[in-house]
């Protein structure tokens, strides 16, 4: 696995991270529960579109080169888009056991763009004490979604299975 890779992997990360913020700033400026509900959607749509496109291309070039299909280059693979994430869903929990200071839930909120409008779903404050345990949690595991997402489409694509022809399929149905 090369070096190169890993960094399309962070910059995919970062791609995503700054398209995320942008939406959910712009969607929560209009204000109200429900346009950060749909502001939540988009943002974590968006990362799993992101996710998404790097697995196929990282795909498409295994195939090219013919490198062989084994868990440790998904691995690796998942591991790379992991890590960001991994390391601030760390950071969470140890802002509210009180290792981290209690205000970092607000530059979490803003390093963690595709779950910010989440996290003010599940609290509006800026402190990790205002979150309960339940709550950090569940923030928590929300960052193994985009190495989940990038598993299982490099896993697919490599099988054979595109999204694009799952796409023509349907045009194709839909014209019979």
């Amino acid at each position: 696995m090369e070096f190169k890779n890993f960094a399309k992997a962070l910059g995919s990360d970062l791609f995503a991270e700054i398209l995320c913020l942008f939406l959910a700033v712009t969607l929560s400026a209009v204000g109200g529960g429900l346009f950060r509900l749909i502001s939540c959607i988009c943002t974590i749509a968006v990362l799993v579109c992101v996710c998404v496109n790097y697995a196929l291309s990282r795909s498409r070039e295994d195939q090219h080169k013919k490198r062989k299909n084994t868990i440790a280059v998904q691995l690796f693979y998942s591991g790379s888009v992991l890590l960001p994430f991994l390391l601030l869903g760390i950071s969470l929990l140890l802002a509210r056991a009180g290792v981290l200071p209690d205000t970092w839930y607000r530059w979490y909120k803003l390093l963690n763009a595709p779950f910010l409008q989440l996290c003010n779903l599940c609290s509006a404050d800026v402190t990790a004490s205002s979150l309960s345990w339940g709550k950090t949690v569940f923030l928590a595991v929300w960052n193994l979604l985009p190495p989940a997402v990038v598993w299982v489409t490099y896993a697919l694509a490599r099988s054979g299975f595109l999204p694009e022809e799952l796409q023509y399929q349907r045009k194709k149905s839909f014209r019979s």
